[in-house]
């Protein structure tokens, strides 16, 4: 991470940042927990939106399903961001381990 001396990061702070990376890294340098936050914000979109689709298709609420899809998504988006720097190694292995939890229980509780 660079050092801005107590001011928040610019884009002119990374200078060998390609594209539109300097500007990303600066979000991440400036606000704490920008991305996970953003992370969190997409899981709840994605388990709303096939909660709802779920429900109003099968008139059944399956909460694991909207879980279990949600949280593989947000696996391949958190490695994604992983590899760009953007996010910890650690914040990938939180959402892999939710992943593997949600499908343990979706195959332990699956009655149909």
């Amino acid at each position: 991470m660079v050092t801005c001396n107590g001011n928040y990061c610019t884009i002119l702070d990374y200078p060998s940042a390609n594209g539109s990376m300097g500007f990303w890294f600066a979000i991440r340098d400036s606000i704490p927990y920008a991305f996970e936050g953003l992370l969190i914000a997409i899981f709840l979109v994605l388990f709303f939106g096939n909660y709802f689709l779920i429900k109003n298709k099968t008139g059944r609420a399956k909460i694991l399903i909207a879980l279990l899809s949600s949280s593989m998504i947000l696996v391949i988006l958190s490695s994604i961001l992983a590899l760009a720097q953007l996010i910890t190694f650690m914040t990938v292995l939180l959402w892999a381990f939710i992943a593997i939890v949600v499908f343990i229980v979706f195959l332990v509780s699956d009655n149909s």
